[in-house]
């Protein structure tokens, strides 16, 4: 009994944080319009992480952004959107 009532914690528990980390956007990178972007680069000198790449003529945001969101700030063409 007592580990059914340890596992009914652990998953509301779960759950609880699951939610937290939804709603704060937590996780949330921006992403690139592939339609939009021309393959400028602008986005990829601003970058402080230096996680960006141009491939195949498109900007692609790598796993280690920080979300600092320089680049939608940058990109000329509004071709990377913030998720927020």
């Amino acid at each position: 009994m007592k580990r059914l009532k340890n596992k009914r914690m652990l998953l509301a528990l779960a759950a609880v944080l699951f939610l937290v980390v939804v709603l704060a956007g937590i996780g949330k990178l921006p992403y690139v319009d592939r339609l939009k972007c021309v393959g400028c680069g602008a986005c990829e000198r601003v970058c402080p992480v230096d996680t960006i790449e141009l491939i195949d003529g498109k900007a692609r945001i790598g796993e280690a952004c920080i979300s600092c969101n320089s680049c939608v700030k940058t990109c000329p063409y509004n071709a990377i959107k913030s998720p927020n």
